[in-house]
């Protein structure tokens, strides 16, 4: 019990010291591990490197390897490449960028998430120069997303946009503009990472109400300056954005950590064998649901029907390890 009266040396410490436990934990708490895992299913939403997988496939596996747990979630990925939130594309574009907002509805009618992880803003800026026209876009794609998440009843986890590399793009003498003065995905803005920056700004403010942000930019940043201490060339992409093995490793130790994951969940490792298998298993379940709940870009495999690919997959994660 506190004593009746506080000097106010003591009442200030005590006021710092609560301060920094403040600052010291997260703004919002999904809940915890064993809580979160009860719910089912997950579902991925993001741009290019979601829809690669390699983070979600390495999330999947520490969670069905996680010993302790009794009902373990579903895991699918619902990434697509070139997607925004904004509803923004380049004049140089191939084809429009396809909108999450074109087939959120679907996705949410036809899986019925209890978990929904978005990842949005490497394409929302259009690779050009940071502009308030564009931001505003951006956030008003992600609060529309938000709202049909949360009034579909399933938590909502902001990961922030990571980070564009300009080193690789530079090196490549690839930079913007074009020689009529546009800027794309072939010719980005030299400091087009700023315009990320911007974004994971304001989506650590959590203006659209997520039960959860996850900060993956700051987690990348760091991790990169270490990895540069012994390799001042290191970049996670060879083109500023499609990230490799190790960014996506990376990625899926940090959302496990922020979500309350054990110790050993949070270092689960991948050997080959078993990376490729989990892989196959993601991208089965993905281009089925894909193919399910609908294409808004071109390109993408077909994918098997929902019950043919799940057997297939389950046939996978029984595998020997």
């Amino acid at each position: 019990m506190m004593p009746h009266r506080l000097s106010h040396l003591a009442a200030g410490l005590l006021s710092v010291t609560f301060a920094l436990l403040l600052i010291q934990q997260p703004a919002v708490v999904a809940g915890e591990w064993d809580e979160l895992t009860k719910e089912s299913p997950w579902v991925f939403l993001g741009d290019s490197n979601t829809y690669a997988g390699g983070y979600v496939a390495a999330i999947d596996a520490a969670v069905q390897g996680d010993a302790s747990l009794a009902r373990k979630p579903f895991i699918v990925n619902l990434g697509m490449p070139s997607e925004t939130a904004s509803g923004l594309s380049e004049p140089d574009h191939p084809f429009p960028r396809p909108c999450i907002h074109e087939r959120v509805d679907s996705v949410l009618d036809v899986v019925k998430p209890s978990v929904v992880f978005i990842c949005y803003g490497m394409n929302d800026g259009i690779y050009a120069p940071l502009s308030e026209e564009r931001m505003q876009a951006y956030r008003q794609g992600m609060l529309r997303l938000a709202e049909k998440i949360r009034k579909q009843g399933a938590k909502l986890i902001c990961l922030t946009p990571p980070l564009f590399e300009v080193a690789p793009v530079a090196k490549q003498g690839k930079l913007g503009p074009t020689a009529e003065g546009n800027y794309a995905w072939f010719a980005p803005f030299e400091n087009y990472d700023e315009v990320l920056a911007e974004q994971a700004k304001w989506c650590l403010k959590n203006e659209i109400e997520a039960d959860q942000v996850i900060d993956l930019r700051t987690a990348l940043l760091e991790y990169k300056q270490r990895l540069q201490q012994t390799d001042s060339d290191f970049a996670f992409s060879g083109d500023g954005v499609h990230f490799g093995t190790e960014a996506h490793d990376w990625l899926a130790r940090t959302i496990l950590k922020e979500l309350g994951a054990p110790e050993a969940v949070q270092q689960h490792q991948l050997t080959e064998t078993s990376r490729n298998r989990t892989m196959k298993r993601m991208h089965l379940l993905r281009d089925a649901y894909i193919e399910a709940t609908g294409k808004n870009r071109p390109g993408l495999p077909e994918g098997l029907s929902i019950p043919e690919a799940t057997q297939k997959a389950d046939v996978l994660l029984e595998s020997p390890r």
